[in-house]
Order: structure tokens, then C-alpha cells, then sequence
């Protein structure tokens, strides 16, 4: 029996045992280190061979049209079924994620997309070409979710923002880079080496993301809590020897509020709170990868369609998809300084009006010119969304959720694609946004509506239930 004044093993545990904010207090107060920067560089790079793989198979489209005869119809509907596989694997990989962490899901995807990948480089027909891209992309689609959760759940809140955009960043290098490794591989050793020759280079990356810790929220909400810590203090311990100081004090609360004990369940994101916050993302992504998708597997298409050559079609790409990348980079900028919502609302605004005078276009300086705007704002907006989910949901759900939101996305562009296969026969490339104004105009509608702000917040307030604004 204790004594008096002594508190019990169980009391004594009960103090000593860290709580969920305690977790993320340190890992919030933590200054941006080569830690976080060699986060962002592994992560990164696997985004770029993720987009730059992407934008590749655009201009395989292309060149299997001239090899294999391939309509412009046809190359909509390999396309499609190509985000097909993109969907389903958005769509499973966040139970996968949220029930065996994010680290497995990580480092696995990235190796077996590379190989399906490459095995596209042997296919005999188109329907071999389908089914292996449909396999390849259900592992983009699986990666491309958990990484935007990871690293937002280990990078400090008033940096998130920023480091989303340099994150984005990479994803946005590998779609420019695209149209170069086309020029230099498909003309000189043809479609199946440009494959080919992706895979060693991201089964590299697949390597050097064993070292990554795992997220300590998550291995707090899944009870393990001796290793959240643990994992908190070796990241504590690895900047402090990269810094050569010590870190800021972690903040005094009078109160630390916690998220609820129970799990919650997936379907919480239809229901109040979360509801009109959940079909505002889920417009937005379907508006967002509908659109760059879209524009994205068709741009080579579309100019051979306008009657440039294939090498004239490869140099223009590569001015075009160069917009990517300060839309991408610098969104995370524009996202600390003004807001998630209102740089999503200036993106969808931008696109729809470029993108609209890109499909009226006819002189060249204004294909390229609207067409290279129309990528900037596409990547603003890539950038916003990807930030902008893991902000709203808990942790216990938050790779569902973005799973199940970025499926939308894929849904999006799979109906622009098949919808462009049937216009642009009549309408060229204004088929593409006399298509995609509608559902620009909805989301900017919802979003200016229900977009709630999240910005520098950390994660625990911007998720918890608690925290939603009632309106929603």
C-alpha cells in the first residue's frame, strides 16, 4: 500500500506518460533543420520520379500514335484507365496507411511502381500498355497520398506551408523535366528505353527512405506510445547535434486539450462537423486534377492536333510544363503570406481564364503564352490542395481522408479525359476547358464559401472537431 504523500506506480505512469499535445508541442517548436530539408529531399525526389514518369507516358501517347495508329479517342480512354488505377490506389491507401503507418506505405510504393513501370517498355500491344500503367499507377496513387500526410505531421506548423511548395516543387521539376528526357530519349532509342531507363533511379530513392522515422502522432494514435516518444526525442536529439544548440522551450499550456480518446470512424468526414468541408476538397480535387491531368496527358496530343511536328511539339512542351514549376514551388509562399483559401481562389479564378483564351488560341506566341500561364496556376492550385487537406482531418483519419479526397481528383480527370476524347474530334483543344469551366466555377463557389483558414495553426487545431467552425 502506499504511503502517504506517495503517489501510486499507476498515478506516477499516469503523470510521466506524455499526451498527444505534448507530442506535437515539440515537434511544432522545433526550428526548420537539415532534418527537415533531408526529409523534404527524399521525399521530394520520389515526387519528381512520380510526376516525371506521369508526363512522360504523355509523349508515349504521342509516339504511340504514330507506332501503333493510336486515335486521339483511344489515347483518352488509356488515359482514363490509366487514373483509374491512379483512383484506386488514392482510394485504399489510406486505410492502408492510417492501420500500418505511413513509413511502410512509403518506401514499398515508390519500388513497385518503378517496376511496373519499366515493364510497360515490353508491351506488345496497347492492352498489355493499359493493364501494366493501370498497375503502375495504382502505386503513384498510394505514394502520392501518404507523402503530403507525412511530412506534414513531422514539419513544425509555421513552416508547413512553405515546405509543402518546395515539396510540390520536385513534383513540378519532374513534369518539366518530361518533355527533355522525351526529346532525348524517344527520338534517338524510342518509347520503350525512355521507360526503360526511369527505373534505376527510383528504386534508388525507394533505398534511401528506409531511414525515415516514422510519424510520431501517428504511433501516438495507434497507442504506442513509448515509441511516439521515442521517436520524438531522437528527432529532438538528431537537430540539436545538427545545430549545436539547444531547442526553445516547449509552450506552457494552462489547459492541454486533447482530441477525443475513442477512434473515429472514416465516415466522421460526412458528418457535422466535417461535411461541407469535406465536399468542398472533394470539389476542389476533382476541379484541380481534372484539369492538370487532363492537360497533362493531351498538351503533346493537342499540338500535333494544331499540326506541329512531333520535335516542335517536345520543345514547346518543354516551355509549357516549365510553368509547373514556379506554381508549384512558390504557392507555399503564397499560401503563409495570404492564406490556403484565397490562393485557391486566385488559382481557380487564373486557370479558368487562361486556360479558356489557351483553347481559343491560334497564333504560337499564345498557345505558349496561355498554355505556360494555365500550368503556373494549375501547380498554385496542386500546391494549395495538398497542403490544405491534412490541415482539416485528424490524424487517425487524415491519410482516409486525403486518400479518399485525391480519389476524386483521379475521377475528375478520368471524366475530362473521356470527355475530351468526344469533343475534341469537333471542338481541338477548346474542348478541354469549355469542359473544365463548370467544375472551376463550382469549387471557386465552395470554396469561397465553407474554405475555412489554416494557416500557421498546428495540426491538432485545425482538426479537431472542437476547432470547426460551427457554420460547418
Amino acid at each position: 500500500m502506499a504511503g502517504a504523500g506517495r503517489l501510486s506506480d499507476a498515478e506516477a505512469a499516469r503523470l510521466t506518460t506524455p499526451s498527444l499535445r505534448d507530442i506535437t508541442d515539440r515537434l511544432d517548436r522545433m526550428p526548420a533543420s537539415r532534418f527537415h530539408v533531408g526529409l523534404l529531399l527524399i521525399t521530394g525526389l520520389s515526387l519528381y520520379f512520380d510526376s516525371l514518369d506521369i508526363g512522360l507516358t504523355a509523349f508515349v501517347f504521342a509516339a504511340l500514335r504514330t507506332a501503333w495508329g493510336i486515335s486521339p479517342q483511344a489515347i483518352g480512354i488509356v488515359a482514363a484507365i490509366g487514373l483509374a488505377g491512379f483512383a484506386v490506389g488514392s482510394l485504399i491507401v489510406g486505410f492502408i496507411a492510417d492501420r500500418f503507418g505511413r513509413k511502410p506505405v512509403i518506401i514499398s510504393c515508390l519500388i513497385l511502381y518503378s517496376a511496373f513501370s519499366a515493364l510497360r517498355g515490353l508491351s506488345p500491344n496497347i492492352t498489355v500498355f493499359c493493364t501494366l500503367n493501370f498497375l503502375a499507377y495504382v502505386f503513384v496513387g498510394m505514394e502520392s497520398c501518404t507523402v503530403p500526410i507525412y511530412l506534414a505531421e513531422l514539419w513544425p506548423s509555421r513552416v508547413r506551408g512553405a515546405f509543402h511548395g518546395w515539396m510540390m516543387g520536385f513534383f513540378s521539376i519532374g513534369t518539366a523535366s518530361a518533355p527533355l528526357w522525351a526529346l532525348l530519349t524517344i527520338p534517338n532509342v524510342g518509347w520503350r528505353w525512355a521507360l526503360f531507363l526511369t527505373a534505376p533511379f527510383a528504386c534508388i530513392v525507394g533505398f534511401m527512405r528506409s531511414g525515415l522515422p516514422e510519424s510520431p502522432r501517428w504511433l501516438y494514435r495507434q497507442g504506442r506510445v513509448d515509441e511516439a516518444e521515442a521517436a520524438t526525442a531522437a528527432i529532438e536529439q538528431r537537430i540539436m547535434r545538427q545545430t549545436g544548440a539547444p531547442l526553445p522551450p516547449v509552450p506552457v499550456r494552462t489547459a492541454k486539450a486533447e482530441m477525443p480518446k475513442e477512434p473515429l470512424p472514416a465516415a466522421i468526414i460526412l458528418r457535422p462537423p466535417y461535411r461541407w468541408l469535406t465536399l468542398m476538397l472533394w470539389s476542389s480535387w476533382l476541379t484541380v486534377y481534372g484539369v492538370f491531368y487532363t492537360f497533362l496527358s493531351v498538351l503533346p496530343t493537342l499540338l500535333v492536333m494544331e499540326g506541329y511536328s512531333i520535335i516542335r511539339t517536345f520543345q514547346f512542351s518543354i516551355v509549357i510544363y516549365g510553368g509547373f514549376i514556379p506554381g508549384f514551388t512558390f504557392a507555399g509562399y503564397f499560401l503563409e503570406w495570404v492564406d490556403r483559401k484565397y490562393w485557391l481562389l486566385t488559382c481557380f479564378v487564373a486557370v479558368t481564364a487562361f486556360g479558356t483564351l489557351f483553347g481559343f488560341a491560334t497564333a504560337t506566341w499564345q498557345v505558349v503564352t496561355f498554355a505556360s500561364l494555365t500550368a503556373f496556376f494549375l501547380g498554385g492550385a496542386g500546391s494549395s490542395i495538398y497542403t490544405y487537406t491534412p490541415e482539416i482531418y485528424p490524424t487517425e483519419i487524415r491519410a482516409t481522408a486525403m486518400g479518399i479526397a485525391s480519389a476524386w481528383g483521379r475521377v475528375g480527370a478520368i471524366l475530362l479525359l473521356l470527355a475530351f476524347g468526344v469533343f475534341s474530334v469537333l471542338q481541338g483543344k477548346l474542348a478541354l476547358f469549355l469542359v473544365s469551366d463548370v467544375s472551376l466555377i463550382v469549387s471557386i463557389v465552395l470554396v469561397a464559401a465553407f474554405g475555412p483558414s489554416t494557416r500557421q495553426r498546428p495540426l491538432e487545431d485545425t482538426s479537431a472537431p472542437a476547432t470547426v467552425p460551427a457554420r460547418f
